[in-house]
């Protein structure tokens, strides 16, 4: 099994453990507090998507493509994060997010980038809401916001991870090698 496939397996594991433990909390937890379920962390995944094009789109940059490898990608390290309660683009292990990009990648590239994001004790309302601070928050970031606005990116991956009302968000970028 090659590092990219582990990677997958480890994610679909810890994503699997996640839904569980957030729907065991959530029947135990008071009507006030937020439970984030599959659907919802998906839309999220969505609409911050969505709303990384407006801005691009807005300062005069090409829109992304959706990537369904770094999505799983991006989803990995987030619910990383959030299981080993570390917030950084590193992992503890040492793996950046070019590594992680590129073992998970189903493309050559030659170019890479990673923003991520976490909030703790918000009840997000609705998608629209929550995604739109999300990318304020990066836009607010030079570091995020180059990497938000950088023209030579093609692809895109998002992926958020939730345990009660701890929230981590993961996304990556890529431009594609060309070929010679």
């Amino acid at each position: 099994m090659n590092h990219g496939a582990k990677s997958i397996l480890v994610f679909t594991l810890v994503l699997t453990l996640l839904l569980v433990s957030t729907q065991a909390q959530s029947a135990r937890r008071p009507s006030g507090s937020f439970a984030a379920g599959a659907s919802y962390l998906s839309e999220l995944e969505r609409t911050i998507f969505r709303f990384t094009n407006e801005v691009r789109q807005r300062n005069g940059v090409p829109p992304l493509t959706w990537e369904n490898s770094l999505r799983e990608v991006a989803r990995a390290h987030s619910a990383d994060m959030l299981v080993r309660n570390y917030f950084s683009h590193v992992n503890p292990e040492g793996r950046s997010p070019h590594d992680r990009i590129i073992a998970g990648s189903r493309f050559p590239l030659s170019m890479t980038g990673e923003n991520i994001w976490t909030g703790t004790g918000r009840q997000p309302g609705d998608t629209r809401q929550l995604a739109r601070i999300i990318v304020d928050n990066w836009m607010s970031s030079p570091g995020h916001r180059k990497n938000l606005l950088h023209p030579e990116f093609t692809d895109i991956g998002l992926g958020v991870a939730a345990n009660g009302q701890k929230i981590m968000v993961t996304q990556v970028f890529i431009r594609h090698r060309q070929p010679k």
